[in-house]
């Protein structure tokens, strides 16, 4: 094989890697969804049976009642941490 013909395949090449690194990713993200992902405060409130207010879970958070995640101005709840949360009679166990 030619250096020509090698450069020439270059960007089917390229197309092919797109390809498998976009199967890469959407794998990672139907395997996130079921297992550990973090959930927006509108995602928590469908989540829980009860629907809580907006309200009744910043008053959660600010108590320290539920575990959270905070990036930048925004809340963000883990659903692993959720579920144990809510397994344990949702008690946050102190450190």
């Amino acid at each position: 094989m030619s250096d020509n013909s090698s450069f020439d395949s270059l960007p089917g090449m390229v197309a092919e890697i797109n390809k498998k690194i976009d199967l890469l990713i959407a794998d990672r993200v139907s395997h996130s969804k079921d297992d550990d992902y973090l959930m927006t405060m509108e995602d928590l409130r469908d989540f829980l049976p009860e629907n809580p207010a907006r309200q009744t879970v910043y008053m959660w958070v600010n108590e320290g009642k539920i575990p959270f995640e905070k990036y930048g101005r925004r809340l963000y709840f883990r659903k692993t941490d959720i579920d144990r949360w809510i397994s344990v009679g949702r008690q946050i166990k102190k450190m």
